[in-house]
């Protein structure tokens, strides 16, 4: 019985010893695993910043161009409209929005607003209130004073409508 007893016994720590044998390939590979992660992580971020840099420059360069052909589009004949100024080329055309008095909204205020004011057909209603701002622009003029409602001349002073100055914007249309 002994003898069977050092059988089970042997074979049992020979069992042991390849499963710690497996555990530390186990530790190995989950180290190198953490190492390869790490590296990817610091490969990755040179990467972004190397992108970062290059994209800065190009845009850079982008912007300078931009400058150059606002500077161009000066000096030469220009079709124009009410909204903007337009010279046609062979790539493309070059646009330039004019300055213009618009509004900057904010739809929560301006929700706010028209409950409080009994305004229901600037109230969109569907599972959710929202304000019908489409509706309520074409009642509206723009001025350096300030927001006036065209049916009744009233300079309008609404929480979350406001006059902006926006600036001209050059476009190259493709």
């Amino acid at each position: 019985m002994e003898s069977k007893q050092a059988l089970i016994d042997e074979r049992t720590i020979q069992l042991k010893v390849e499963m710690d044998q497996l555990v530390e390939n186990i530790k190995e590979l989950d180290i190198a695993i953490a190492e390869l992660n790490e590296l990817f992580k610091e490969r990755a971020e040179l990467l972004k910043e190397q992108f970062e840099e290059k994209k800065m420059g190009l845009e850079q360069k982008k912007e300078k161009h931009e400058q150059y052909l606002r500077e161009l589009f000066e000096q030469v004949p220009q079709s124009e409209t009410k909204t903007q100024r337009k010279v046609k080329l062979l790539c493309g055309d070059v646009v330039v929005k004019k300055a213009k008095l618009d509004f900057e909204k904010n739809n929560d205020k301006l929700l706010e607003w028209a409950k409080a004011n009994q305004r229901d057909d600037l109230i969109s209603r569907k599972e959710a209130l929202s304000f019908k701002w489409v509706d309520f622009k074409k009642d509206l003029l723009t001025t350096p004073n300030g927001i006036v409602e065209v049916a009744t001349g009233e300079l309008l002073d609404i929480p979350g409508l406001e006059v902006i100055q926006t600036e001209e914007k050059l476009e190259i249309k493709y």
